[in-house]
């Protein structure tokens, strides 16, 4: 399993040939929106990514960003856009082919080929928002999505994985509906995975973190992290 990080949440997995896209921000759109400037340049091409699935976690800008999806489209008409209700219904609004989408809500499973996704709870101000599970035949990695902290997530993430997770991916801003790093902290040593990634962070100067402060935070926890740099890789 490679997994290459291309900014706040975006993902690229690759598992034996089959290319997975976790919400892709690759535009500037929020910045036409927002005024909100990217703090690094769009990390590849669209006409570079070659996408089987794109897995968009909830329905706001930074995660499923209209632009991106539809640049997607129009290289690789058969990608399949993969999300939660307020995502599909986004994907609809924007005249996406249902046979471009499939939807997957909380606790929900889906197979494709060597993968297998799983939809986690997430606590966001888009009640639909999803975390992510996606396993191999040998690996098993969580993406938190956007989520705030409470108590009990860790305790159903680890009822749904069943097993020690290889990788948590974790956002750490503090904003706008999500952990900050002491929190994301605690919900990393709660889980116990075997390393610890964290993002959400370095997209916009207005909702940052740190992450070199959550990395210290959880070597004094004991646990493994790694802060990745924008289009690198890591091998499971």
């Amino acid at each position: 399993m490679d997994i290459k990080w291309i900014g706040q949440s975006g993902y690229i997995v690759d598992v034996d040939g089959i290319k997975l896209v976790i919400d892709p921000y690759l535009s500037d759109s929020i910045y036409k929106l927002q005024g909100l400037k990217r703090m690094f340049p769009i990390p590849l091409a669209i006409k570079d990514l070659h996408p089987d699935y794109i897995y968009c976690t909830h329905n706001h800008l930074d995660h499923f960003d209209p632009q991106t999806i539809l640049n997607i489209l129009s290289y690789f008409p058969l990608c399949k856009i993969i999300g939660p209700s307020s995502v599909i219904e986004h994907a609809n609004k924007l005249n996406i082919s249902i046979r471009n989408t499939i939807l997957l809500n909380q606790c929900e499973q889906l197979s494709l080929g060597e993968l297998k996704l799983t939809a986690t709870p997430a606590i966001h101000t888009d009640p639909f928002s999803t975390g992510l599970i996606v396993e191999d035949k040998h690996h098993k990695v969580y993406f938190s999505g956007d989520t705030e902290y409470v108590p009990e997530l860790a305790g159903l993430i680890t009822k749904i994985s069943d097993t020690k997770l290889d990788a948590l991916f974790v956002c750490i801003n503090g904003k706008l509906g999500n952990m900050n790093a002491e929190n994301a902290a605690v919900f990393a040593l709660a889980l116990n995975p075997e390393m610890v990634i964290p993002n959400h962070y370095g997209m916009f100067t207005e909702n940052t973190a740190d992450p070199v402060y959550f990395a210290a935070l959880c070597t004094s926890a004991g646990l493994k992290s790694k802060i990745m740099q924008i289009n690198t890789s890591i091998k499971l």
